[in-house]
């Protein structure tokens, strides 16, 4: 049976008979072809069919799995004592290595991560949710950065996923007004004070390349008012039509467009910066932000 539209080969009609040249004549062939023609149009839609169904089951179970990412996140605002947060992922495939979470330290303190998985995808979005799951059980008991980003690049290292590293942002903010923080390679964040906007430029290496690794932790003063924007590369990276980036600098300029929104308004604001840059470019990766404000 012979598929006619791109001429190839997807299976064979064999007939045998005990008269000769019985299946010579031209009927017979006239009406073999015929057949095998229609054999292979239902040979075809049976795999095409086959395929839709494989593709609506993948679909499926890629929703069922976005789902569950997000149901991995911490809600995007958040409020205490002497904080407010805002934070947003949206990952450039159904499921994407992007992530963020908070968690109460000891000592009453507030503590927020924002990583990104290198990678994209299914593979990049199990990663994440392990990593989720091992700041978890490492951060609530611990008033310092370094000791918990230490721990995930260990644990990391020890599961030996060939190729997989990550970048994360790591701080802490106490009712004082202290911030400590650790930057495994990430993008640096923005510190938003009276004084203007500026990089958080302490950083180290990523997590999961070197077991033995050592992580910086810098401490700083906030002020009631001082807001912290840290972001993925897919923020500074985003791309538009013309193939130009977002920048740094950019954004730079956007959260000083937009000093003294609350959180939630400064992170709308500064999404919907990237998005009108863009364009009707596609999404070219994870997409992560978060805000947190120290209220005092």
């Amino acid at each position: 049976a012979e598929d006619r539209g791109e001429e190839k080969v997807i299976g064979v009609l064999y007939l045998d008979s005990r008269e000769r040249g019985a299946l010579h004549s031209h009927a017979a062939r006239t009406a073999l072809e015929t057949l095998s023609t229609e054999a292979a149009m239902a040979i075809e839609n049976a795999r095409l069919y086959r395929e839709a169904l494989e593709r609506a089951k993948l679909d499926q179970e890629l929703k069922v799995a976005a789902a569950i990412q997000q149901a991995l996140l911490p809600a995007s605002s958040r409020s205490g004592a002497f904080f407010t947060t805002a934070g947003s992922s949206v990952p450039c495939r159904s499921v994407g290595g992007d992530f963020f979470d908070y968690v109460d330290v000891a000592e009453g303190h507030f503590g927020f991560i924002l990583g990104d998985v290198a990678g994209k995808g299914a593979p990049a979005a199990l990663l994440a949710a392990a990593v989720i799951g091992m700041f978890g059980a490492e951060a609530s008991y611990q008033s310092r950065c370094a000791p918990v980003v230490t721990k995930l690049n260990q644990g990391l290292f020890r599961r030996g996923i060939e190729g997989r590293f990550l970048t994360a942002f790591y701080g802490i903010i106490g009712p004082d007004g202290s911030l400590l923080f650790s930057n495994a390679g990430h993008n640096p964040p923005l510190l938003v004070s009276g004084a203007g906007v500026r990089r958080l430029e302490t950083g180290g290496l990523v997590l999961g390349l070197f077991e033995h690794a050592a992580f910086e932790e810098e401490a700083l003063a906030l002020t009631p008012g001082d807001v912290i924007v840290a972001f993925s590369d897919g923020v500074s990276e985003a791309l538009n039509e013309a193939g130009e980036e977002y920048t740094d600098d950019r954004l730079v300029a956007a959260v000083a467009a937009n000093r003294g929104r609350p959180p939630q308004q400064l992170l709308d604001a500064l999404l919907a910066d990237v998005r009108d840059f863009c364009g009707h470019a596609t999404q070219n990766d994870d997409v992560t932000m978060v805000v947190v404000q120290y209220n005092g």
